[in-house]
């Protein structure tokens, strides 16, 4: 559409709800960048179509976060837009987590805390953990981050460093004043599970839909699979939980009276080998055979025999339609079962096809419905280019 010839289409026409629908696609916040930027230049329609997703999500660092401050402190009047209210999301990167400078992290939640009346997400991503020690004397409190934090009623909260103040106290004070908190992740090493079982789920337990722990996080986590049994039993409308680097272990959940849950998506990454086998995770799997529909494992210690003996089987479940092996699994498996021979073992590999459409090419579960989820129906997306079902594959 942005190579269009603007004199020979009447783009000015067309439905400003359809433009701004077919725009929401074309752009995506990956990290610091905003994919689809030049979008805005087509015209003022693609413009005011635009902007609202570019302002969706801030992602504040310096320098940028100056430049994004001076315009939100601009005078409203002289504004084509209402830039406030657009903000939902703001990812924060400290370069002090003190108050002082624009860059401080309390200064940078006050800002956004009380001009941002939209806002329903805060993620605090701290990289840079030399800076620290740059004010030893004006160090921010726990007490002082929590009190920011708790001043607006938000629905989302990442939080990942390894500073001290990012502990078990923050999540007694945060999780006993949040009002209809759903999703939170937490990566860094002064999280326990004792904070979550003791402050979380007393707090929580009635709201939470998703936990994540260590994943896609820069700073490491210590918690164990006890947190995640709890969890499990204590948070009724939990449907989502994502595990990277958690310290998980099959007497975790073997020879326990494991909890029944309604988990819908649970993403298994990294672990140890040696504690976590194939009988923990038999067994944590069954704790949501019922109610799963997307599974995600990076374990590269899964072995075909894994896959054939304890993760296809749970396709006698009708619920399961997305599956994900970050490992070489699913290539072994793809090319020993060319056609699978087992109704099992059909829609194990329909299941990975939905997955690798909607996570590799962008498909939506909208679009993957509209055409089809079996096996025949999915080989129509071998016209976006390169062919990842090729006709030998089954």
């Amino acid at each position: 559409m942005t190579n269009m010839k603007l004199n020979t289409f009447p783009i000015a026409k067309l439905p400003f709800d359809l433009i701004e629908n077919v725009l929401s696609f074309s752009i995506e916040h990956k990290g610091s960048k905003v994919i689809g930027s030049q979008l805005i230049y087509v015209c003022l329609m693609f413009a005011k179509a635009a902007i609202p997703h570019f302002w969706r999500h801030l992602y504040l660092e310096e320098p940028t976060q100056k430049k994004i401050f001076a315009i939100l402190h601009g005078n409203p009047s002289k504004r084509m837009f209402n830039y406030h209210g657009m903000v939902k999301s703001v990812t924060i990167c400290p370069v002090w987590i003190s108050n002082m400078k624009s860059g401080g992290l309390l200064r940078t939640l006050d800002i956004v805390l009380s001009n941002l009346p939209n806002l329903t997400r805060i993620h605090i991503e701290d990289k840079l953990s030399f800076c620290h020690n740059y004010h030893l004397n004006k160090e921010a409190t726990t007490e002082q981050l929590a009190d920011l934090l708790c001043k607006k009623d938000l629905k989302e909260l990442i939080l990942d460093s390894d500073h001290l103040v990012f502990n078990d106290e923050l999540l007694e004070i945060v999780s006993s004043q949040s009002r209809g908190l759903k999703m939170l992740s937490l990566n860094g090493p002064h999280f326990s599970d004792e904070g979550i079982m003791e402050y979380v789920i007393p707090n929580l337990k009635d709201d939470l839909v998703e936990f994540s722990a260590g994943h896609g996080g820069i700073n490491p986590i210590t918690l164990t699979g006890n947190t995640v049994l709890a969890l499990l039993e204590n948070c009724p409308k939990l449907k989502r939980i994502l595990l990277e680097g958690v310290d998980l272990s099959d007497s975790d959940f073997i020879g326990e009276d494991l909890p029944l849950s309604n988990l819908e998506y649970l993403w298994l990454g990294k672990t140890s080998h040696q504690n976590f086998t194939a009988k923990g995770l038999a067994s944590l799997l069954m704790t949501c055979n019922e109610s799963l529909v997307s599974l995600v494992l990076d374990l590269s210690h899964v072995s075909s025999l894994v896959l054939q003996d304890i993760i296809i089987p749970l396709f006698q479940h009708q619920k399961l339609r997305e599956l994900h092996l970050v490992s070489a699994s699913w290539a072994e498996w793809s090319a020993y079962y060319p056609r699978p021979r087992s109704e099992h073992e059909v829609r194990a590999k329909e299941a990975m096809l939905c997955w690798k459409l909607k996570a590799y090419w962008g498909i939506t579960h909208d679009l993957i419905d509209l055409i089809g989820e079996k096996i025949p129906t999915l080989k129509v997306f071998s016209i976006l280019g390169e062919n990842h079902l090729k006709a030998g594959l089954f």
